[in-house]
């Protein structure tokens, strides 16, 4: 039996991922994209200075139960460099391969 679409959108939880995105460089801001399993979510320029500033990526996604996976992507890797800290899935610290209920 096919499941169809309303079918696994009714099995589907409201979900929110966070986490802290680093970027350092000199010229050029580097660029990063946010993907949850294979879904192209974002893609953003770092545009904001400073050696100890971050940005904190919330991203509610709807996710069916299983075990999903989190990548922040550098997309100009010539631009700097781009660093993630702190997954956290709904208030609790996790990884960046997670299981969701």
């Amino acid at each position: 039996r096919v499941t169809t679409f309303n079918e696994r959108k009714e099995c589907m939880k409201e979900h929110v991922i966070s986490v802290d995105v680093y970027a350092s460089w000199s010229n050029v801001a580097p660029r990063y994209r946010v993907y949850v399993d294979s879904d192209l979510l974002t893609e953003r320029d770092f545009i904001w200075g400073g050696a100890d500033i971050f940005i904190r990526e919330n991203i509610i996604v709807h996710l069916e139960p299983g075990q999903h996976s989190l990548r922040i992507e550098h997309v100009n890797n010539e631009n700097g460099s781009i660093r993630t800290e702190n997954v956290i899935l709904n208030g609790v610290p996790s990884t960046y391969l997670f299981n969701t209920d």
